[in-house]
């Protein structure tokens, strides 16, 4: 997986088509029963309304970075106004979003007490969508898939996705070879023929085969049946905590298990799961890498409360936490940073050739990161090490060094720097401290003047007297 592919991301505009509805929280305290009925009494504290159904996956692809144009109608009524009030705020393209007296906008209201609801009541009329509705964006199809890069039809069975409207959104689309990501619901999967992806679960899966699905066998039975009957690229199985299942026609299936992480909500991890799908594909990943990065993602939103989203950032932190090394590129380095600094973490950063690594340098890492929560140290490469130190160094070459600084319960990240001053290095990542050697308190360095440019400050550690590598090797040589 390359960083390049993430990084267009910015540049994708997804064209989503679904239900819009509203979600709709009242939080409060639990602390009786009510006196009229074996019921609790729920205080309330607070409110909250937030995009639902198809909105949740609006609120996904900006989020991770990308742009919307949606499609959808809503009722002429309060909520639906809400809606669009809220997507036009968000910046979203709304000029294909409608408005019908007939239409009644869906909104669901949890009751939630201590991050845990005891209660959700609904108010919704199911129907289709009307007919004017698909006529008239059928007629403005050419200008409908300008500077689209995916398509994403989040089906929650309300009624907005008929077949008429998903088989005219396949077939535009795929004139234009942009694919058709479907989130599924309901048992006629008829109208998603021909698309590329389609991610239901695993009992949406049986409800449409007719009969629940106990045995792998069975599963990879209807899997790769639904996958054939309605001609689809790819069956992107959802499976909990079991990960994602991917049918194709070549590999048969592939299993992907889930990124292990804390479970607090499962809402709306399908909307996360479709959004990275979707936006990955247009980025150029294989299907495989998309899987991958699909179980990443969702595995952070199900660590949030309620229908949560995440940024690109946190996406690049969860990559690299999961891997086996700390090494981090710049770009990489970046994202993993200023997703920490949204958690409220200080980032600490220090930097030096580490030749021969000593006691005298664990020292300064420990003396480090009590600055703050996140250590991240640049190593000169073997290049830069000549330079300042001449031509005999370093003694250990640059992998072997990043290994060893790699192996540091307290280092979190490792980046190569290529140059002889941390300056770009600190010009790009903004840490909040730089720490330096005491040796360098009354000298001018070159890195001051940027790290104060931004607020940071910078820090000076005692370094452990006679602990040195030039020491060292001038003791070994003379022995």
């Amino acid at each position: 997986m390359t960083i390049e592919k993430l990084n267009k991301i910015a540049d994708i505009r997804v064209l989503l088509f679904g239900d819009f509805m509203v979600d709709k929280y009242i939080h409060g305290k639990v602390s009786r029963i009510s006196p009229e009925a074996p019921v609790p009494v729920l205080e309330v504290t607070s409110r909250q309304t937030k995009l639902g159904g198809a909105g949740n996956v609006v609120n996904n692809i900006i989020t991770l970075g990308a742009g919307v144009r949606v499609l959808g109608c809503v009722g002429e009524d309060p909520d639906g106004e809400w809606i669009l009030s809220e997507l036009s705020e968000k910046g979203i393209e709304t000029g294909y979003m409608r408005k019908y007296p007939q239409v009644q906008t869906i909104s669901k209201t949890r009751l939630v007490s201590k991050n845990q609801q005891f209660l959700r009541y609904d108010e919704e009329k199911i129907q289709d969508i009307p007919d004017a509705y698909v006529e008239e964006i059928r007629q403005q199809e050419e200008v409908l898939f300008q500077g689209i890069q995916a398509v994403i039809i989040s089906d929650y069975g309300k009624g907005a996705v008929t077949k008429e409207g998903a088989e005219f959104l396949i077939e535009g689309a795929h004139r234009r070879n942009i694919p058709v990501i479907i989130d599924p619901k309901g048992t006629d999967y008829s109208k998603y023929e021909n698309a590329d992806v389609c991610t239901p679960n695993v009992k949406e899966l049986g409800d449409v085969m007719g009969k629940p699905l106990h045995t792998e066998e069975e599963i990879l039975e209807a899997g790769q049946k639904l996958r054939e009957q309605i001609h689809l690229k790819y069956l992107l199985l959802t499976r909990s905590e079991k990960g994602i299942s991917l049918f194709d026609g070549q590999q048969g299936r592939q299993d992907f298990p889930a990124a292990s992480k804390d479970v607090v909500d499962v809402t709306g991890a399908g909307d996360t799961v479709v959004s990275a799908v979707a936006l990955m594909m247009a980025a150029g990943f294989s299907p495989e890498e998309c899987c991958v990065l699909a179980n990443t993602a969702a595995s952070i939103v199900c660590s949030k409360f309620g229908a949560a989203t995440l940024s690109l950032n946190e996406l690049m932190e969860q990559m690299v936490n999961s891997g086996e090394f700390k090494l981090v590129d710049v770009t990489t380095a970046k994202y993993v940073l200023a997703s920490l600094k949204e958690k409220g973490k200080k980032i600490v950063f220090t930097n030096g050739c580490f030749d021969m690594l000593h006691a005298g340098h664990l020292a300064s890492f420990l003396q480090a990161r009590k600055f703050g929560d996140v250590l991240i140290v640049a190593v000169n490469s073997d290049a830069s090490v000549k330079r300042l130190k001449g031509p005999e160094r370093p003694v250990v070459e640059q992998q072997n060094r990043i290994r060893m600084l790699c192996a540091l319960e307290c280092v979190d990240y490792v980046i190569l720097m290529e140059d002889d001053t941390p300056v770009p290095l600190i010009q790009a990542l903004h840490p909040d401290v730089t720490v330096k050697g005491k040796d360098w308190e009354h000298k001018n360095i070159p890195e001051r003047h940027v790290v104060e440019s931004y607020g940071g400050t910078v820090k000076f550690i005692d370094l452990e007297e006679g602990l040195s590598t030039t020491n060292l090797i001038g003791k070994i040589r003379h022995e």
